[in-house]
Order: structure tokens, then C-alpha cells, then sequence
């Protein structure tokens, strides 16, 4: 008797736990990992100076994929996503790298899905690194990309767009994943190709015809009650204020009415990558009831190293999403340091692009700005080239905005010390007036810190800084970007 109610125990426990692995399943998301291929690099000048420019560790890109797949493979995933950018510039020899590195996920279980980002398909920039020399090598069109990834998204059983590299599938029962090309690059020109010039568009959009796709199996899936996950690799949702106008080129064409419409199809969540941060966006319906949340994951091959962990809830239809870090590889036990500080490093060229961009938007009106500072007769020291606009800026705002950024790129930017960012970027404002108008410094920056900041800065810092969109509307949200529960 004894016996028979221990093994009645055992049964139900084991009965149990089959009934919980058939309810969830385990997902990892990366993005962006950029792989070069090793067959292209000979040690040399050439790979030194392409990888030293980069914040990504560019020549490391295969041992960080190795590592990665390794920990995919330990995690028993069920999927993993690659929401684009799986190669350094296109290269064939990449993608076939790649595929590798995906096979082997596949050998153990698990199902590798891939989507197209702007560096994936007819790249005029694909390299060899040959010593000394960067030579062109040979990209993909994109049917060769859907045949090199025949096995990971684009194969008999995924239904495909005609229009565009966009598909769908279902990887197990009651999940339905839409991969959505929301690419550019069948504009590009190439003259290995025999056009007359290489041209590059790393912008997003979704064709008409592929979002009417999209809609149309989004809508038959949930009406057989199938769970809808996205994915593609620009973003759909702006993760901070102002994207679409500051960053055009990482957010999508019309976004807001693709989203709008995504949302009424059923698709409340979509990973993306494309800008190399680690951020949870959300987006919400006119009657504030209903809303649809974009995942981006960084590059895989930049600091922090990020990877997401999805567990799926087909019971209590939810996604718990936890956020974790590769912190080093076989080749190299300090990986997460050095990356932080290419962060770091990068900062001035950064710098420098801002500093360049508002130099060319006022420099026509440099003159009449001049002569108006000048009005109560002391004298302004406004920079009279970019170079001096960017170097003003480096003495004054290079620390801040490396402390800026490196929050913004590890995620739950308010866990650093906001308020203590945002005075030391105010003190760095102050000190330039200081520089350029010592006799009206005061006065001048009495009108900036009243009239100009609340209005015009401090929304967008706030957004950044503070995850928050939609700053100061009804709609505003806040969300943790490293730990969150989705309801599908």
C-alpha cells in the first residue's frame, strides 16, 4: 500500500512538471552582434584601426558569439530572437559564420529565428581586413540572406511576405512570432555591382503591403487564440522624446501610426535592437486602455553586453523578462571593462558630432548673434569654426555626457544619480556662457535657466534620464528596462 501511494505521489509530481514545461518556455533575445567573420581578418594595421574607432568590439565579434551561444545553449532556451545586424557590413562570410554559430544552437534544441538589420544585406562597405589594407569583400543580396538563414526563419514551415524579408512562424504550440523587415537597403547602390556609385540608407520603414501582412496574420492568429510576438530591428516606439526628430534614422517612417495599428492587430510587445541600448519603451492608445511595449536590446558586442531572458506564461499569458550581462569570454576575462571603457573613449567623438551639427544649424547666424551679445558693449568669444565649437563643448560637457551616456546604454538610467548628471550638465552650460560673454554671463544665463531650459532641454533630459516618455502629457510612462512582466 505504502509503495503504491509513493509511486501515485511520483506520478503526480512528474505529471505536474510536464504540465508546467508544456505551459512555459524559455526565450533569449539579442541584438546586433555584428559578427566579422575570422576568415577576414589578418592581424595588421587595418583591423587595429577599424576596431579602435569602434565603441563595438569588432575583432573580438566571433569570440563573443561563441561565448554567447555557449551560455544560450547552458540556458536551455527554447527560441532565441536576433532582432538584425547579425554581421559587421554584410559580409558572406559572416553570415555563413553565423549560420554556424545558429546550426549548433540548433543541434541542441533550440530554434535560432533571425531578422535583416541595415548592416545584413547589399552593404557597399563590406571589408576584408588584410594587414595594412581594407579591401572590399562580398556582401548578400536578399535572397541569398533568406537561403543562408533557410534554417532560422525563412524555411518551409514560416510563412513569407512577398513584398519583404518579413515572415511568420510558429516555433512551438501557441506562439506565433511575426519577424518584420522594416529595412532600406534594396535602395542601396553598389559599383561592384555596376552602379555608379556605392549609397548606403540605414533608415527604417514598413512598406505598405508588408504592414498589411503583418496585420492580416497577426489578427488570424489571435482569433485561434495564438500568442503574437514581434520583432524587427528599428524602432517602432521612440525610447526617448524626440527621437523621431533627433535619431530619424533608428526609428521607422510614420511610426505612430504603425504602431497604432499594430497595437488594434494584437501585437502588445516587439523586440527591436538598431541604436545599441538596453531600453524598454511603451506606447499607449488615444483612450490611454491599451498599449504596446518595444523591447531593445544593446549590441551584443558593445558594453554592457547585453541579453535578455523571456520566459513565456501560455497559462497566465504573460512574458517575464530578465536582463543579463556577458562579463567576459575564454579570450577575455576583462571584456565588460574594456567595452565600458570604449563607452568612455567614445564620448568625444560624440561630442563632437552634436557640436558639428549645432555648429552647421546657426553658423549662418553667427554674426547677428554676435553683434546681439555685443549690443551693451562687452565682447563675445563665439567660436568661429566647428573645431572651436567642439572643443568648447569638450572642455566644458565631455564628463557629463560620458556619465550620460553610459546610463543610457546600461538601462534604468535612474539608478545612476540623475539630479547629480543634470546639475553637472547645467554647470557645464554655465561655464560655456561664462566663456563666451564673460560681461553678460549672468544675465544671459538668468534668460537660459528660466526661459529656454524648462521648456526646450529639460523635457528631453528628463526623458533620458529618467526612462520616461511622453514627458508631461497624459500618456507618459515610465517603465524598468532590465526586469518587467509583459501581459500578451
Amino acid at each position: 500500500m505504502k509503495i503504491r501511494l509513493i509511486i501515485m505521489i511520483i506520478s503526480t509530481l512528474l505529471a505536474l512538471e510536464t504540465e508546467a514545461r508544456n505551459v512555459t518556455n524559455r526565450l533569449v533575445i539579442i541584438s546586433d552582434p555584428h559578427l566579422l567573420a575570422p576568415e577576414l581578418i589578418t592581424p595588421g594595421s587595418a583591423i587595429d584601426r577599424a576596431d579602435a574607432a569602434e565603441t563595438k568590439m569588432m575583432a573580438m565579434s566571433d569570440d563573443i558569439m561563441s561565448t554567447l551561444t555557449d551560455s544560450i545553449i547552458d540556458l536551455k532556451a527554447s527560441i532565441v530572437l536576433i532582432t538584425g545586424d547579425l554581421t559587421n557590413n554584410g559580409e558572406r562570410l559572416s553570415h555563413e559564420r553565423m549560420a554556424q554559430h545558429l546550426e549548433r544552437m540548433r543541434q541542441h534544441g533550440i530554434q535560432p529565428l533571425v531578422i535583416p538589420g541595415n548592416h545584413d544585406c547589399n552593404i557597399p562597405g563590406a571589408k576584408r581586413y588584410n594587414g595594412d589594407q581594407a579591401v572590399p569583400t562580398a556582401t548578400v543580396t536578399r535572397e541569398e540572406f533568406a537561403h543562408i538563414y533557410r534554417n532560422f526563419g525563412y524555411g518551409p514551415t514560416s510563412l513569407r511576405d512577398t513584398a519583404s524579408l518579413s515572415y511568420c512562424c510558429e516555433p512551438i504550440k501557441g506562439l506565433f512570432i511575426i519577424g518584420i523587415d522594416s529595412n532600406m537597403d534594396e535602395l542601396n547602390t553598389l559599383t561592384s555591382r555596376g552602379d555608379s556609385v556605392d549609397t548606403y540608407h540605414n533608415g527604417g520603414r514598413i512598406k505598405p503591403e508588408t504592414l498589411q501582412w503583418v496585420i492580416e496574420r497577426a489578427n488570424e492568429a489571435r482569433k485561434h487564440g495564438k500568442h503574437v510576438i514581434a520583432m524587427m530591428h528599428h524602432h517602432l516606439v521612440p525610447h526617448f522624446d524626440k527621437e523621431e526628430h533627433l535619431l530619424a534614422n533608428y526609428i521607422i517612417d510614420d511610426h505612430k501610426h504603425v504602431a497604432t495599428q499594430l497595437l488594434e492587430a494584437g501585437i502588445h510587445t516587439i523586440f527591436t535592437g538598431h541604436l545599441h541600448v538596453t531600453d524598454v519603451a511603451t506606447m499607449k492608445n488615444e483612450e490611454l486602455n491599451d498599449s504596446i511595449v518595444e523591447v531593445a536590446t544593446g549590441s551584443a558586442i558593445c558594453y554592457p553586453f547585453a541579453m535578455r531572458i523571456a520566459t513565456l506564461d501560455r497559462k497566465k499569458h504573460t512574458l517575464a523578462i530578465d536582463t543579463r550581462w556577458l562579463t567576459a569570454t575564454q579570450s577575455c576575462p576583462t571584456l565588460r571593462e574594456q567595452g565600458r571603457q570604449r563607452i568612455i573613449a567614445a564620448t568625444p567623438g560624440m561630442t563632437a558630432l552634436l557640436s558639428s551639427k549645432a555648429w552647421n544649424k546657426m553658423k549662418g547666424h553667427m554674426g547677428q548673434l554676435k553683434a546681439m551679445l555685443e549690443m551693451g558693449g562687452g565682447k563675445a568669444n563665439l567660436p568661429e569654426t566647428a573645431q572651436q565649437a567642439t572643443q568648447l563643448a569638450l572642455r566644458h560637457l565631455n564628463e557629463v555626457l560620458s556619465r550620460a551616456m553610459l546610463a543610457v546604454v546600461e538601462g534604468n538610467e535612474q539608478e545612476n544619480d540623475v539630479e547629480s548628471i543634470i546639475t553637472q550638465g547645467k554647470e557645464g552650460i554655465r561655464a560655456m556662457i561664462q566663456e563666451i560673454v564673460p560681461d553678460q554671463a549672468d544675465d544671459l544665463w538668468e534668460f537660459f535657466i528660466t526661459s529656454v531650459y524648462p521648456t526646450k532641454v529639460e523635457p528631453l533630459v528628463r526623458s533620458l534620464l529618467e526612462d520616461r516618455n511622453a514627458v508631461h502629457t497624459l500618456a507618459e510612462s515610465r517603465i524598468d528596462d532590465l526586469h518587467l512582466t509583459i501581459r500578451l
